[in-house]
């Protein structure tokens, strides 16, 4: 963006958050975007694009939905959503059950499971049922299965009820999916393969077989395409883009990213 004519903590400015916390615990971080968002208006006169990227993607919606139409109006000009996890992950349930080092063969996934638990956002990041069948099993284990409905149970198995508190506390901020009533770009990594279930020979502190299914490598292909339930429900257009072959992270630098934020922003 700089090399389009921007500046750097100037007419572009990053609003990075603590990933480890829910929205919820987060009330000063939205009071100062909401003021940069304002300053930056009142600097360049002119409407704010929001850029997020994966769960920074449902923070961005939680605030939006705490705005007033007339305020959104006013000083946001549209959101480009990358990679969001819209009705959560299947792979929060490995994250919580055994841990997950992300393929780093240096780190043991048990090692860092208490620290990926104690995270509130990832409880907040199972997958929900505005998204997939309350019948799913996602977890298959030699005493039991697990679905949308056997959370309690789930965290009850793995050693850490905590955990229900946590989901219980935070499953309401966005499950509604309120649209966010202004101009969406939702762009999706697919043709990745992507964790969609797991089997566990030994429950849960062994790393399971994992079941792919289609998506951007983190984000499965249903929970990506819940932006689409807004068209209709908004009168602010909303625009899905189909990024095939790009994981998760790398769509960060796809030609093809990069060249659609420049035509929302300078519309070429």
């Amino acid at each position: 963006m700089v090399g389009w004519g921007y500046m750097r903590d100037a007419d572009i400015r990053g609003a990075p958050y603590d990933w480890r916390k829910a929205p919820n615990e987060n009330t000063e971080y939205f009071e100062a975007l909401q003021k940069l968002i304002e300053t930056m208006y009142e600097e360049y006169r002119s409407p704010v694009v929001l850029i997020a990227h994966s769960m920074g993607n449902l923070y961005t919606l939680y605030f939006l939905n705490h705005q007033r139409q007339d305020w959104k109006d006013k000083y946001i000009h549209s959101f480009v959503a990358l990679g969001a996890p819209w009705g959560g992950v299947a792979k929060t349930l490995r994250v919580l059950a055994s841990g997950d080092n992300n393929r780093i063969p240096v780190i043991s996934s048990l090692r860092i499971r208490d620290q990926q638990r104690s995270a509130v956002s990832t409880s907040w990041l199972l997958p929900y049922n505005n998204t997939w069948s309350t019948e799913k099993v996602f977890v298959t284990t030699p005493n039991a299965n697990y679905t949308l409905k056997d959370y309690p149970n789930f965290y009850r198995d793995i050693g850490f009820k905590e955990g229900w508190i946590m989901r219980k506390e935070t499953e309401s901020l966005i499950s509604s999916l309120t649209p966010p009533g202004v101009t969406v770009h939702c762009l999706y990594g697919t043709e990745v393969d992507t964790p969609d279930s797991f089997q566990y020979d030994s429950f849960p502190d062994k790393d399971p077989n994992i079941i792919y299914g289609p998506g951007d490598g983190t984000v499965n292909i249903e929970s990506a395409l819940q932006c689409r339930k807004w068209i209709g429900l908004q009168k602010q257009a909303v625009y899905l883009v189909e990024l095939p072959g790009n994981e998760h992270i790398a769509m960060l630098s796809n030609v093809t990213t990069i060249s659609y934020i420049k035509k929302v922003l300078l519309g070429v």
